[in-house]
């Protein structure tokens, strides 16, 4: 996109907020780290000033322990600068839930007018990754509550505007590809079997994942505490009377986005809940940080406790410190994987290559070199490239060197062992053999024809 090319054949293309705000600061910044976080950290910043707006006219505490249980879920920080799309699903969700809140609960909130935030947020979230679709349910449990209750307003003007959206969008898809349906066309040529695709594997792996695979899954993305404060205040609002019916709200949605996150389906043609991955369901975290704090209120008020005692501020300092530790393992373990000193590497690699070399490694390598070369490496002579694409041995002579470009940090981010490395070279009837080009960090080999 930043050289005014784009592949519609390619389901990621269709990811246009992350990839144009990433090409746009490319623009402006060139390409660089820092560049490279600044469309995450605008978003990660989005997300800071929602949880503002909703607790502002309330007790400071309440943001306090919101902004606490949003990053004691340790990988919102490890997203927060991240050049991945699910930091920016998650900043529009909540915005969109955010602005249905305020409908909820504020009777002097114009409705349209959070209807149209409301719709728009969604949809910049379906520009960006397609799990968007996970809020289905919750939505959907909304709308029914709502038109029982005879609200209607709101979901009019979101249903219109939605509408609107969707029929701009696809008519601009149909106009650049020739098919209306192409982003949907994309995503189903380029499936394969993998990890998650339990449409087609066995029947015990979907059983599985929605079951001991949930657990692990809510557990490594920090969201075990909120299922407990959803839990045991639900019980507590009921105990508490029809006083406290409203308070039910928050608990409710927690278990409601907790049962989306195991049973809704990501894909449109079979049933195929989302992967083990915790930055797919990244999208639920600020709205259970706002709904547990919110619960955590209920609570309060049930029983009569109150907010401003040393009691309940040591508890809460106690609590934020186990909330945060997980995050804090994980940052201190981030610094050990050594990025400075592949990048460092890299830089080295780069300048010392003699031109013109290809470079097969995995996935990772070839995605590293190409990017500290500013994507503009096959004009300078040196090419990265996927082991996969390794050509058998020319029958002629060839003046381009060929190296395997092998590093752990790479290698281990692909999940790529040196035992499947050694096969794919020697599939392709090549020998991998001792170098004289070295770079310290990383492992090259020349590659010669049996």
């Amino acid at each position: 996109m930043l050289h005014g090319r784009v592949n519609f054949a390619n389901q990621y293309s269709y990811r246009i907020v992350p990839i144009g705000l990433t090409a746009l600061s490319y623009a402006a910044f060139g390409i660089s780290d820092w560049s490279s976080a600044l469309p995450a950290w605008l978003a990660s910043v989005l997300i800071i000033y929602i949880f503002y707006r909703l607790f502002r006219d309330v007790h400071f505490w309440m943001l306090v322990l919101a902004l606490v249980a949003y990053f004691g879920m340790p990988w919102n920080l490890f997203y927060s600068d991240k050049l991945m799309p699910d930091i920016f699903v998650s900043a529009f969700c909540f915005g969109g839930w955010a602005a249905y809140v305020r409908y909820r609960t504020d009777s002097r909130a114009g409705p349209r007018v959070l209807a149209v935030v409301a719709a728009v947020c969604l949809f910049l979230a379906f520009n960006s990754k397609g799990t968007v679709i996970l809020l289905v349910p919750l939505f959907a449990a909304y709308l029914v509550n709502d038109l029982l209750r005879g609200r209607w307003r709101f979901w009019l003007t979101f249903t219109a505007v939605c509408a609107g959206l969707l029929t701009i969008y696809l008519g601009t898809v149909h106009l650049l590809t020739g098919s209306t349906f192409a982003r949907f066309s994309a995503i189903a040529g380029t499936h394969y079997l993998n990890p998650c695709s339990y449409d087609i594997l066995p029947r015990a792996e979907l059983v599985n994942r929605l079951t001991y695979g949930f657990y692990e899954l809510i557990r490594s993305a920090g969201m075990l505490p909120h299922l407990a404060v959803a839990v045991i205040g639900l019980g507590v609002v009921a105990y508490g009377g029809k006083a406290y019916h409203g308070a039910a709200f928050y608990p409710v949605t927690t278990l409601l986005s907790l049962a989306s996150i195991n049973f809704m389906t990501i894909s449109l043609t079979s049933y195929n809940p989302v992967c083990l991955d915790p930055r797919h369901i990244l999208l639920f975290s600020p709205i259970l940080s706002v709904c547990s704090v919110l619960t955590l209120a209920a609570i309060l008020r049930v029983f009569g406790w109150r907010a401003d005692t040393w009691r309940f501020r040591l508890t809460a300092v106690v609590a934020s410190g186990l909330l945060l530790y997980p995050t804090y393992q994980q940052v201190r373990y981030g610094t050990t994987l050594g990025y400075g000193t592949i990048k460092a590497a890299y830089a080295e690699l780069i300048e010392v290559t003699p031109r013109p070399v290809v470079l097969y490694g995995s996935e990772v390598s070839k995605n590293l070199g190409r990017y500290y070369m500013g994507f503009a490496g096959e004009g300078k002579g040196i090419y990265f490239r996927n082991l996969n694409t390794l050509a058998d041995c020319p029958s002629g002579p060839s003046d381009t060197t060929r190296y395997l470009l092998q590093s752990w940090y790479a290698d281990w981010h692909a999940g790529l062992s040196r035992a499947a490395i050694t096969k794919s070279v020697a599939a392709h009837g090549t020998t991998a053999s001792v170098s004289e080009l070295k770079v310290s960090g990383l492992e090259l080999s020349g590659l010669e024809c049996n």
